[in-house]
């Protein structure tokens, strides 16, 4: 019988760089001067009775990456290109349709526990598997002040002083064009503001005649701004916000691992590894150099107790020592036992235990 184990990682990230993570639903804040930036990803905290918003590293980004790099281990090991499907399936899980789980082959699930290392440990909508990898959110350990990073668009002359003479005439022309449509498309906006408010005075107080002129006003404003916001670009010198966490955060994270092979424990050990190494930065604006942290867990070890119904705590559970995750350098302070489990991953891949094609591929190659 294969020998299965729990994996406790217990410890810290902390900020290298700034750090923003938008998700889709964050609220835009508006601020006095019109400015507008999205949230950052927070969670509520209850301290002393009080309750707060931090900002995180969410689990679900954490989780995605090592997901990825996990598929990226195997597919440096093949060298393969793979279809489209069968890279959904193991980098987010497949996409899930309206079939029923009911219906799954059981014995299909089991199979592609064995043969499949990526859905054993971090599950799959289609096929449905369950995961085997908890991965919290990184919470900091106070309370943290976040940056607004600010910054404006600005024009290619402001940008580089030798831009004109860099074009020819024709291209001249069209820059003005652009220029000008930009300077009209902005008044034009400018105008329409202010006489939408004035229209929604004339509603509440003025009369039925004064409510169509204005209609009607407004009306032609909105084919001149849309005619010549045919020529026109993004406006320069537009504001462009943004919400980060500060370097110099330290936030409390914590990965679990439960009833894992040694291969499959050792294939997320690997994941980790390539992470840091060859794609550490997380979420937006890594041309700015944000998303950089830094990992510091303390590893424990226990056999899983899932057919134990005696097996109460931790009480078999043995620490490792403490494992260092770094960008670039990947990790360090290995402990001993999880070389050994990336040593089965790759041996086991090496012997061709694994098969990492679609599972309906691998069921009907079963029947």
């Amino acid at each position: 019988m294969t020998d299965l184990w729990d994996i406790r990682l217990v410890g810290s990230l902390e900020t290298l760089s700034p750090f923003c993570v938008i998700p889709p639903s964050a609220d835009e804040v508006t601020r006095a001067d019109g400015s507008k930036f999205r949230r950052i990803s927070r969670r509520t905290i209850y301290q002393d009775g009080l309750r707060e918003s931090r900002p995180v590293v969410p689990g679900s980004t954490l989780r995605g990456r090592l997901r990825r790099s996990a598929v990226e281990v195997v597919r440096g090991m093949t060298g393969d290109r793979v279809p489209l499907a069968q890279w959904h399936q193991n980098a987010i899980g497949g996409i899930k349709g309206s079939e029923s789980e009911a219906s799954f082959d059981v014995q299909l699930r089991i199979t592609l526990r064995e043969k499949n290392p990526v859905l054993a440990l971090f599950g799959a909508g289609s096929p449905w598997m369950i995961s085997r990898a908890s991965i919290s959110d990184a919470i900091p350990e106070g309370p943290v002040e976040t940056d607004l990073i600010g910054g404006a668009r600005s024009d290619d002359g402001r940008r580089d002083g030798s831009f004109f003479e860099k074009l020819d005439a024709d291209a001249l022309e069209q820059w003005h064009a652009m220029a000008n449509a930009n300077s009209a498309r902005t008044r034009y906006k400018k105008a329409m503001r202010e006489l939408n408010a004035t229209l929604r005075a004339a509603r509440k107080n003025g009369s039925a005649e004064e409510v169509a002129r204005l209609e009607a006003e407004l009306g032609e404003l909105a084919k001149r701004e849309e005619t010549v916001g045919l020529l026109s670009t993004n406006p320069v010198s537009m504001p462009l916000q943004h919400e980060a966490m500060p370097a110099g955060v330290r936030m409390q994270h914590r990965i679990t691992l439960s009833a894992v092979t040694a291969a499959e424990a050792g294939l997320f050990i690997a994941a980790m590894n390539h992470w840091m190494k060859s794609k550490p930065a997380l979420g937006q604006h890594e041309s700015l150099g944000y998303g950089l942290l830094r990992g510091e867990y303390d590893a424990y070890l226990s056999p899983a107790r899932s057919d134990d119904p005696f097996a109460i705590g931790q009480a078999n559970a043995v620490s490792l020592g403490t494992m260092i995750a770094e960008p670039v350098s990947g990790l360090s302070c290995v402990p001993e036992r999880f070389v050994e489990f990336m040593s089965a991953f790759r041996e086991a891949f090496q012997q061709g235990a694994f098969d990492f094609r679609l599972a309906s591929e691998i069921g009907a190659q079963a029947k």
